[in-house]
């Protein structure tokens, strides 16, 4: 949030199931206050990280090339998981 508020009372509020798709280097919601949040909320939720990638899961170069991966595997690893989480909430 802005100047590092926490921001979570419309969260908290959620009886949906919620799918959180996060960059590991988002830096305007680093994911230990995200996880925060997960916790205290009611309804049914999950994290997809997204390795190295900022706040719109852009991944730099080198951390990709550390990795061995692509920037379009990172984003269709991200589509899956939020596609197996609305399979996973239909059930329900």
């Amino acid at each position: 949030g802005i100047n590092g508020a926490v921001r979570d009372e419309t969260l908290l509020q959620l009886t949906v199931p919620t799918m959180f798709v996060q960059g590991s280097k988002d830096s305007l919601c680093p994911l230990e206050k995200l996880e925060t949040t997960r916790k205290k909320m009611k309804a049914l939720n999950e994290l997809h990280v997204v390795d190295g990638g900022d706040h719109s899961f852009k991944i730099g170069k080198k951390h990709l090339q550390a990795n061995g991966s692509t920037q379009d595997e990172a984003e269709v690893a991200a589509v899956e998981a939020i596609a197996a989480f609305i399979s996973k909430s239909l059930e329900r």
